[in-house]
């Protein structure tokens, strides 16, 4: 019986030639095996046993999940989430937005690139680095911000900014101002430019000014981007980690504790790796069901997205 000639080559293929394109994604998969999805099960194994980290591994069940609803410290922690994923909302869907528009409306491309490239460079500097240049600005004995307001007369205005609970909290949300450059920038500057051109020509003709083109062009056709950049804030002001543990470490007393904080602390502080694990599978949930709610109801620029 003769081969039917019609046959694409890829049928043709043998097994092997099929299975060579994933043997190369293999070691990706073993790694994120390896390093991300076996600690991740682990650790809601770990949840319900009083675990030390070594020695101590008794199953209790569903204790550490009743002693962590039970706690005082994470209903402070979650409302402190809560005022980071608020803040991390609202300075993304306001300055990097503003930024991205200022820059779009250049009509130099030359221009446009070296501020695209100067907005863009900050990203490659360390997080590290960058939290500690401001944890030098909000120093209270001699940071940069009250040296500034102590030579323009103003001593009234000097405050302990991350040692006092009045300021901590804002002065972390400080970190990175004005919060025009990173992703979220990038986001509406390529959106913009995605835009057709034709929209805003018809725009201009029928006599749209910037305004009226902002909100009934430019809003809309990002949604995609605002819906992206409004999770990504949700999950960022959640899982904040880094940034509090090295300007304050969660204080002072409680006023910048946070989850991640308090799990940190649990395990390394007191050892009760259990009871940090709990805590992490509690965040993983309100991180689920949070981005699950927000893919449903905010709208995206696609139809039915």
């Amino acid at each position: 019986m003769q081969k039917n000639p019609t046959l694409s080559p890829y049928r043709r293929r043998s097994w092997q030639a099929i299975l060579k394109p994933y043997l190369f994604l293999l070691p990706i998969y073993v790694l994120m095996v390896t390093f991300k999805y076996i600690p991740f099960f682990n650790a809601i194994i770990k949840s319900f046993f009083k675990w030390n980290g070594g020695n101590v591994n008794e199953f209790i069940g569903l204790k550490n999940y009743t002693d962590l609803l039970s706690s005082r410290q994470l209903g402070i922690a979650l409302m402190n989430s809560l005022k980071f994923c608020l803040a991390n909302i609202v300075i993304t869907l306001t300055t990097p937005l503003l930024a991205a528009e200022l820059l779009f409306a250049v009509r130099s491309r030359r221009a446009q690139y070296s501020v695209r490239t100067m907005l863009t460079f900050p990203m490659v500097v360390p997080g590290v680095v960058v939290i500690l240049l401001w944890k030098w600005i909000l120093s209270g004995d001699t940071g940069l911000l009250n040296s500034v307001l102590e030579s323009l007369g103003l001593h009234s205005l000097v405050s302990p900014w991350l040692g006092s609970s009045k300021t901590a909290f804002f002065s972390i949300v400080l970190v990175g101002f004005p919060w025009i450059s990173g992703l979220a920038f990038l986001l509406y500057y390529g959106g913009l430019q995605s835009i057709s051109g034709e929209l805003f020509e018809a725009a201009k003709i029928d006599g749209a000014n910037v305004f009226q083109r902002f909100f009934k062009i430019d809003l809309p056709l990002l949604a995609s981007q605002q819906k992206l950049l409004i999770t990504l804030a949700v999950i960022n002001g959640m899982q904040v980690f880094e940034m509090v543990f090295i300007l304050t470490k969660g204080g002072p007393g409680t006023a910048t504790l946070v989850p991640s904080i308090l799990l940190y602390d649990s395990a390394f502080s007191f050892r009760k790796f259990g009871y940090s694990a709990a805590i992490g599978v509690v965040m993983f949930l309100i991180i689920m069901v949070v981005t699950a709610i927000n893919q449903k109801f905010l709208k995206s620029t696609e139809p039915g997205g």
